[in-house]
């Protein structure tokens, strides 16, 4: 009986230690992706080598997606079970995709997500990098949007977490849904929040120009937004412009120059600070001065283009990746 005990103590013992190495093995699995690939399932993580590109249609990936230096990966209908993590001028460009894990852009070139959903949060840290930037468009990301650079456009898109930019270029949010609150700071160009809707607080600080509801004072806006909690604009220059946005909470701020100005809104809350008795501005401030009356929106999708036109044309010159 003691015999038979210690064998089947040893079984296990193998069969545990069969499990662990099994296991290592699959997480230390990872696949270089160069070229184009279809409908195929990567059993592991997966890599894009520096300066090169990979186009995805309708692949799998089992874990994490890693792009170095001035990497590009383009997937469309695929799926992605780990993070997404991009390094110094690396693009990720996501079309009908689902991606289970938090995108990390640590001074990447920028991210583009279209009709795609994110499971986690995009954290875009500070670096090098000129500007880059994070463009949404019918996307869905349930956790946080935190930039310390670059650009922040959210359009038709849903975030379950807190939005918050600081040091940005600007932070532009059209036509969406924030379930949580809305914090912005220091963007040099401004910030836009047009016909859309926060259901926390609103903060603006420091910023060049701020833009709440319809209005062209930054840019053209013809619909209604909805704040569920305060909204508070202090120390902004170029411009506080707050016009048929619905407040549920208080509305107020100081040391913004020059002074606020709005019209049409309903505020629930108590109303202080420079926007007590708020009248319409006589003329407009343009706060962004393109030369060429290009949109935000039009410069980013150019950017997008360009970079997503020439690595297309890399990955087809690459041929098959044979994932």
């Amino acid at each position: 009986m003691k015999r038979l005990t210690a064998v089947l103590a040893s079984v296990s013992l193998a069969a545990a230690g069969l499990a662990v190495t099994a296991t290592a093995a699959s997480a230390a699995l990872t696949t270089r992706c160069v070229g184009e690939a279809g409908a195929v399932t990567v059993p592991g993580d997966l890599v894009v080598p520096a300066d090169k590109t990979c186009v995805l249609t309708g692949t799998t990936i089992d874990g994490r997606v890693r792009l170095q230096p001035g990497s590009n990966l383009i997937i469309t209908d695929g799926t992605i079970t780990g993070a997404v993590v991009l390094n110094a001028d690396s693009y990720f460009d996501a079309v009908g995709t689902s991606v289970a894990g938090n995108i990390n852009n640590r001074d990447g070139y920028g991210v583009y997500l279209e009709d795609s959903t994110v499971a986690g949060a995009y954290v875009g840290q500070a670096g090098e990098s000129e500007n880059p930037f994070f463009y949404a468009v019918g996307a869905q990301v349930d956790r946080r949007v935190e930039a310390a650079q670059g650009a922040i456009y959210l359009e038709s898109t849903q975030v379950g977490g807190a939005v918050s930019t600081t040091g940005t270029e600007y932070t532009d949010v059209v036509d969406s849904t924030l379930l949580s609150s809305l914090t912005v700071s220091g963007n040099a160009a401004g910030t836009t929040l047009c016909g859309s809707e926060v259901d926390g607080d609103v903060t603006y600080t420091e910023n060049g120009g701020v833009q709440v509801g319809t209005g062209s004072s930054i840019a053209a806006c013809e619909d209604v937004t909805y704040i569920g909690g305060s909204l508070n604009a202090s120390n902004n220059t170029v411009g506080v412009a707050v016009n048929e946005t619905i407040i549920r909470g208080d509305l107020g701020g100081e040391g913004n120059d020059p002074a606020p100005t709005g019209a049409d809104n309903r505020v629930r809350g108590e109303i202080s600070g420079q926007f007590v008795d708020l009248a319409p501005a006589e003329q407009q401030p343009q706060a962004r001065t393109f030369g060429a009356e290009v949109s935000n929106e039009q410069q980013l999708l150019d950017s997008i283009e360009q970079r997503r036109t020439a690595g297309e044309a890399e990955a087809a010159a690459d041929g098959p990746a044979n994932l």
